[in-house]
């Protein structure tokens, strides 16, 4: 009913609208037209006046119409009536010419007045248009108000949904922060309670197994002793054979070097840990199970400095048994050297890649190498035979490339933002991570894995899903991580030029390890931890080995003089005898602390 009362009022609202156009039409055009009217009215006037006047000069007596008509012809007309005749002729002819001149003024107007009626009928259909839009728009308009009214109403209706679940949600949010809080402060205690414990044990250990390598050394000179003076006087149950043995005892431990006190702690622990295995060959094969080092010295010359690659080398890894290292650099090879005495002696050239090698990892057994690669593959060989694997599937370059506490499984990622899992039996992928940066290096625990990226954070993976559980962000985007053996500590280097140590059990950062001239020199640097824990080692642009104590967090020593060029990447053997530093200028420097 309303639309139709709308309809009806536009309707009689756009006559009214044309009949007062009209009107106005009326009153201008009526107004330049009101001379023209005038004059015209004015000369009818006088038309009227000189018919007139015409009719009574013929009528009268002796006029010159008059005499004409009846009179005999012959007759002359006065002097008088022929003048008033030329006067009448000439003002008849100026009553012509403005007849004429008031003709063509109202053809003029005429044509004004077509034009004006052309265009009015023009602006009528446009009007009528515009007012059929009008009449669209409104309709369209009442259309859109209906709809946004049922949108609020739903809006409105939705939003105290939302509201009540933010209520919700918050005090969920707040009874689990209270909960982490409980766990972590748990969790820091526990950790804070582990790491005495195991620092108890490791003193313990570390001064059970110095009193039986000093035993061990004391006795054998003690025993020489007693051999060169048995001849002569006997020192068993006396006091002056008590003073002897102190003697030679004190002189035995003063004369006791630390390099050589190191290499007897080694080699009583490499006694005992080979003690039983008498049937095998004296010279084991060199993917054996390595040693366990009890405690690193701090490596302090340089023992061999050699050229290892074509060009810069990019990655280094020694074996777990510490008698190989291998090497790879841009020359798209991986080079196994054995090390004899601190010396590098080439054994084996691997082959197959088709990029530059990014990084290398022996697997536990020492039976198989597996290498990241710029040609977007990582690379399996196993040195036991000829087998060759390539793992293939990144659209990036693949940056690292590590076993997985496993034979047959392995992480890889690369600067394509993902990470990707590989049956190593299959050479397939079997789980794909995608991140939302580039990813520089990952290690693996038992039960996650631990991703660095260049958005300057450090990801936490549960092994079983694609979830990340934990973020950690540093001042700069992270260049290596690296676990320790006991996967309660990572090291991260980034470049902010520092280095970062995380306790994995109580979640906190334990160290932060700068020193004045360390500064990273690319986007892939390495740095490690000393195979006990006790040291982390890196190597910086200007060629400089830095080595930090991670207990104080201050600076142990640095080693410079043998690198040219940024060193890219550092090892530190399994026995704990030697270090190896690779740089981009195709050198290899092999370090020990004797």
């Amino acid at each position: 009913m309303q639309e139709g009362r709308r309809a009806r009022g536009t309707g009689a609202g756009w006559k009214r609208h044309i009949i007062r156009q009209l009107k106005h039409r009326d009153r201008t055009q009526n107004a330049r037209f009101h001379d023209v009217i005038h004059s015209y009215n004015k000369l009818l006037e006088k038309s009227t006046l000189l018919k007139q006047l015409t009719e009574t000069i013929q009528t009268e007596p002796g006029s010159r119409f008059h005499d004409e008509a009846p009179g005999p012809p012959g007759v002359p007309e006065t002097d008088g009536q022929q003048k008033e005749m030329e006067e009448l002729d000439t003002y008849n002819g100026k009553l012509a010419f403005e007849a004429c001149e008031m003709r063509a003024r109202i053809q003029a107007q005429e044509d004004v007045m077509r034009i004006q009626n052309t265009r009015m009928a023009d602006l009528s259909h446009t009007l009528e248009s515009q007012i059929n839009q009008k009449n669209q728009l409104l309709d369209d308009l009442a259309w859109i108000v209906a709809t946004n009214a049922d949108l609020k109403e739903d809006y409105d209706h939705v939003h105290r949904q939302k509201q009540g679940l933010e209520a919700e949600y918050q005090s969920k949010v707040v009874a689990l922060l209270a909960i982490t809080d409980d766990i972590m402060k748990r969790k820091a205690a526990d950790a804070e309670n582990q790491n005495e414990l195991n620092d108890r044990r490791k003193e313990e250990l570390w001064r059970r197994h110095c009193k039986k390598a000093l035993r061990k050394c004391v006795s054998s000179d003690a025993g020489l002793e007693h051999t060169q003076t048995a001849g002569g006087t006997e020192t068993s149950g006396s006091a002056e054979g008590e003073a002897t043995v102190k003697k030679t005892r004190s002189q035995s431990m003063i004369s006791l070097g630390t390099s050589r006190f190191m290499g007897t702690i080694r080699n009583v622990l490499g006694f005992s840990f080979r003690k039983g295995k008498v049937d095998l060959p004296r010279e084991e094969p060199w993917h054996c199970s390595p040693n366990v080092c009890v405690l690193c010295c701090v490596p302090t010359k340089a023992l061999c400095n050699k050229e290892v690659h074509e060009s810069e080398v990019h990655a280094v890894q020694f074996s777990p048994n510490s008698r190989t290292v291998a090497t790879g650099g841009a020359d798209r090879v991986i080079k196994i050297w054995n090390v004899n005495h601190g010396m590098l002696q080439v054994c084996r050239t691997l082959e197959g890649s088709g990029g530059g090698i990014t990084s290398i990892e022996f697997d536990p057994s020492g039976l198989q190498i597996l290498a990241s690669s710029f040609d977007g593959a990582a690379h399996l060989w196993k040195l036991d035979g000829k087998a060759y694997e390539s793992l293939t599937g990144h659209t990036g370059k693949v940056t690292a490339a590590k076993f997985k506490m496993s034979l047959y499984r392995a992480v890889t990622c690369s600067l394509d933002r993902t990470i990707r899992e590989w049956d190593l039996q299959k050479a397939a992928c079997i789980r794909r991570i995608s991140v939302s940066s580039y990813c520089s290096d990952v290690v693996c625990s038992d039960y996650y894995m631990i991703s660095g990226h260049h958005d300057k954070k450090i990801r936490f993976w549960d092994s079983r899903s694609e979830s990340c559980f934990r973020e950690v962000t540093l001042e700069e985007k992270i260049t290596s991580l690296f676990m320790d053996q006991e996967q309660g500590q990572l090291l991260s280097c980034s470049r902010d030029d520092a280095l970062s140590l995380f306790d994995l059990r109580s979640s906190n950062v334990r160290q932060v390890f700068r020193a004045d001239g360390f500064k990273c020199g690319c986007d892939w640097t390495k740095a490690i931890l000393s195979p006990d824990g006790s040291y982390t080692l890196a190597g910086s642009a200007d060629g400089t080995i830095f080595i930090w104590n991670t207990r104080t967090g201050l600076l142990e020593r640095s080693l410079n003089g043998q690198h040219r060029a940024s060193v890219n990447a550092v090892t530190w053997s399994m026995s704990g005898d030697y270090v190896v530093s690779v740089d981009r200028g195709k050198m290899a420097v092999v370090w020990s602390d004797y």
